[in-house]
């Protein structure tokens, strides 16, 4: 993964005394049109050459300091002309033209190195720096005005660590420094380097900013090894930079390398009566399905994950984009036994879910977790190992942490089967790792955690809902009287709230009245195992008519959010491990039973006794908007979940 490059707005120094450049704008019809003030009159003798610099953003000018000097060209003879005005004023260089000369090159500031050639110069921008150089600019007239343009930018950068020594910054081909030709033939100067790399030289010190000199340009990506003497300890490589003419980019800090993995395979060594051919090993990451998913949280969690062994003996769980950890939850609809999901955390829960301390001794590493618990694996080199209990071997293709599990117990009646290895009798767990090359960055999106979930045996449904008063008619829970039966838990932000859309009926047409009333029969057609089918009539109730969803404040059809239930007779599924119902239109809802339900940032929604509830995800969070906390924030910007309860009729 690339790191990420943030332009910054601070501006390239024009000369130690001349204050902060920027991007040269377009001054063609401006005060500051380069070229003779009076083009018709011919120059010869004693002249002064007036000289400005560009304008900064916000409108003001950069001036010149008295003494400042710059290098002329008339394409025959060079002089170094010296500022005679006093700060702040405009900038006067005292100079001869030889008469018949009609154009000009002048450079800021006149440094060594400089040679002149016809319309053109050449300049030098040092391979191996040690700071930022002399931001040279330069001018062409036909006249005694000179209007400098910026030829060098800047690249600013932070080492993250201590004891850097170099840094080598390597472009993806692009010249940026050595000898720099100028070509002024045209309107705009072009400048041409011939290295492809700088090297600034050391030391440096941890968090501090150092800058070097470079040839602006769109930069297609670059690189940066990072040496402590001749040791290298970093390694970036960063998307591309768009630097320009006088300004300042200014790089992610420098990171020293860190030891980052990716899980490859779960191997679970297992099984009862191994003599009896009951032993055998199962990469359980090619078994997602075995796993209950629920919020996200099966074995495919881990596939986003990152590991990292830091040297200062932190280990970090990064749960990746979903910010989803594995919660170990074997599924009750694989489960010979009972037909329960299974808590397997006893056997498998050996890493720490966000930060941890690990330390190595010999082949033996310790991980210990936030709670201050530890678990003991062996470090394995990739190859051929016999699996003890099992009588199997396996192959590592990377490096591996295997630990032995315990606390099983043999079931002689699914001997063969893997729920034996993986739920009843594991012996041995082996974390398969690959280590991503050096100076791999996380990416930002996927610095997640996710230590502080927790698994919940589901309660039997039978126990919290009678089941035999499904099939009939139902009316949305309240009807037209307040507390209303429909709610949407909205808002941006980290603190969404479950409101009623009837509560705040002005936020609506007067059809959000005819939703409450709203009939909803059920019938029930097959009950096989766990999966119950059947039909679904949603209609309009007494009055007649549907909520048409439109927002009255914009007119806005929120049909997309609201409109879940298909209106008439349609087929349903419900299947009763996930408590989940699918709808003839598609439409997914989880399926309530009387009491407490928690959704995102632990806001709950209670299903009252007798009644029951589907609620339909919306979306997943966003970050706070400029409309927190008000109606459109939760009903149009962010609605999360909406829930509509039901009653018996």
């Amino acid at each position: 993964m690339k790191k990420a490059l943030i332009l910054l707005v601070p501006a390239l120094a024009l000369l130690a005394s001349c204050g902060d450049a920027i991007e040269i704008p377009d001054v063609s019809g401006s005060g500051n049109t380069p070229g003779n003030v009076n083009p018709d009159v011919p120059l010869a003798g004693d002249v002064v050459f007036t000289a400005t610099l560009a304008d900064l953003p916000d409108g003001s000018q950069p001036t010149w300091a008295q003494g400042d000097a710059i290098l002329l060209s008339d394409g025959s003879t060079v002089q170094t002309l010296t500022n005679r005005a006093a700060a702040d004023q405009v900038a006067e260089f005292p100079g001869k033209v030889t008469e018949g000369k009609t154009s000009f090159v002048a450079v800021s500031p006149a440094a060594e190195g400089i040679s002149f050639s016809g319309s053109g110069f050449s300049f030098e921008i040092p391979v191996t720096q040690s700071g930022a150089g002399a931001a040279f600019r330069v001018a062409k007239a036909s006249g005694t005005h000179l209007f400098f343009q910026s030829l060098v930018s800047e690249i600013r950068f932070t080492v993250d660590f201590e004891g850097a020594t170099k840094v080598r910054f390597q472009t993806a081909g692009e010249k940026i420094a050595g000898t720099v030709t100028v070509d002024y033939s045209g309107e705009k100067p072009v400048a041409t380097g011939s290295s492809d790399y700088v090297e600034v030289a050391g030391p440096f010190e941890k968090g501090k900013a150092y800058a070097f000199s470079a040839l602006p340009g769109s930069l297609d990506g670059y690189s940066v090894i990072v040496y402590a003497g001749d040791a290298e300890k970093a390694h970036i490589t960063g998307e591309a930079v768009e630097l320009k003419e006088g300004l300042s980019a200014t790089l992610p800090a420098f990171a020293e390398d860190i030891p980052t993995y990716r899980i490859t395979n779960l191997w679970v060594g297992g099984g009862t009566g191994p003599e009896y051919g009951g032993g055998g090993i199962i990469d359980i990451l090619t078994k997602p399905d075995y796993f209950n998913d629920e919020d996200g949280r099966g074995i495919t969690a881990l596939a986003d994950n990152y590991y990292q062994l830091r040297p200062d003996g932190t280990f970090v769980n990064y749960a990746g984009e979903d910010a989803r950890n594995w919660w170990f939850v074997y599924s009750g609809s694989v489960n010979p036994v009972n037909g329960k999901d299974i808590d397997l955390r006893k056997f498998y829960d050996v890493l720490p879910l966000s930060e941890g301390q690990y330390a190595v001794d010999g082949s033996t590493v310790t991980l210990t977790k936030a709670d201050g618990t530890t678990t003991t694996a062996a470090w394995m080199a990739p190859g051929e190992y016999d699996v003890p209990g099992t009588g199997k071997k396996v192959t590592l293709t990377h490096q591996a942490l295997a630990f032995t599990v315990t606390g099983g117990k043999d079931d002689w009646n699914n001997i063969y089967k893997d729920y034996d290895k993986i739920a009843a009798r594991p012996r041995a767990f082996i974390v398969e790792l690959e280590q991503l090359p050096d100076g791999f960055v996380v990416p930002e999106a996927s610095r997640t955690f996710d230590a502080d979930f927790e698994y919940v045996p589901p309660v039997d449904p039978g126990d919290k809902f009678d089941w035999a008063s499904l099939p009939g008619s139902w009316n949305v829970f309240g009807g037209n009287a307040s507390p209303y039966g429909i709610f949407v838990l909205g808002g941006s932000g980290d603190d969404p709230a479950f409101v009623s859309p009837i509560d705040k009926s002005w936020d609506w047409d007067d059809s959000i009245w005819k939703e409450s009333d709203n009939g909803f029969v059920i019938a029930v057609t097959s009950m096989e195992g766990t999966t119950v089918k059947g039909t679904t009539n949603w209609w309009a109730g007494n009055d007649g008519a549907f909520w048409n969803y439109t927002w009255k404040n914009t007119g806005e059809d929120l049909s997309r959010f609201y409109d879940q239930i298909p209106k008439g007779k349609h087929e349903f599924t419900l299947d009763m491990v996930t408590m989940t119902v699918t709808l003839g239109n598609g439409h997914v809802a989880k399926f309530l039973t009387p009491g407490t339900h928690e959704f995102v940032y632990g806001k709950t929604f209670e299903v009252r006794d007798g009644c029951f509830a589907l609620a339909f995800h919306l979306m997943d969070p966003i970050a706070a908007t400029s409309q927190r906390w008000t109606d459109v924030d939760r009903f149009v910007n962010a609605p999360l979940e909406y829930v509509i309860m039901f009653e018996k009729q």
